[in-house]
């Protein structure tokens, strides 16, 4: 019986910590994909060997929560020490040269981009309760121009799942987008199920308006 049991815990374990898997590990291709989804992007400066970078893949981006909301509302990027190259707004980087660039001095340390510009940077381990706060709070700031100060924003209930926005892109954007995000899907009619944090690719206006109508995030319209 305790043979059947044990792996049966690990099973449950293991679904309850999902990885996140629409992470990206190019961040030229994941500013390019932000960039055409209008999204900002989160840079993950992380380490294999630091203990708070492991919590933090252990306990927060595991967490369903900011999983759903991170998948709506931005392109999340982990960056690790390495030789892999990029090119990033023009520019050619290996992942050493990033931390670099981004004045990266220890691990984690999350980097907030919108478009060419920096929103902001946060070193240091959060709990998923408090990232998940920093998160909302940043896409109300940036695409909702609210004014008050984190530490107010953090002490309020808050069920904010983030404005929802249609896109106009290009036939060869659109294509982009599918080729690399994994949270992209392509349709052409209003899914029986929806979920609100999946990034829906139409070429039908009606549909569109009817996805922002029922809370959908993101959705590119292909003109």
């Amino acid at each position: 019986m305790r043979r059947i049991f044990l792996p049966v815990l690990m099973t449950l374990f293991s679904i309850l910590l999902l990885p996140y898997d629409f992470e990206f590990k190019d961040l030229g291709v994941a500013h390019k994909v932000s960039t055409i989804e209008k999204k900002m992007v989160v840079i993950n400066f992380s380490s294999p060997s630091c203990y708070y970078c492991k919590l933090f893949d252990k306990e927060v981006i595991t967490n369903k929560d900011v999983q759903d909301f991170l998948r709506g509302n931005y392109i999340y990027v982990k960056i690790e020490p390495g030789s892999y190259k990029t090119t990033f707004l023009g520019k050619s980087y290996t992942n050493d040269q990033l931390f670099g660039a981004f004045g990266v001095r220890g691990t984690p340390t999350f980097v907030f981009l919108k478009d060419k510009s920096q929103v902001t940077q946060v070193p240091g381990y959060m709990p998923a309760s408090d990232f998940l706060k920093a998160l909302k709070f940043l896409v109300k700031v940036v695409e909702e121009n609210y004014k008050g100060s984190f530490e107010e924003y953090s002490k309020k209930t808050d069920d904010y799942k983030g404005k929802p926005t249609i896109v106009e892109v290009k036939k060869e954007d659109a294509e982009y987008v599918l080729k690399n995000d994994k949270n992209a899907k392509q349709i052409d009619a209003i899914p029986a199920k929806l979920d609100i944090n999946t990034l829906y690719i139409t070429t039908n206006t009606d549909i569109a308006k009817k996805l922002i109508e029922s809370g959908v995030i993101r959705v590119l319209l292909v003109k």
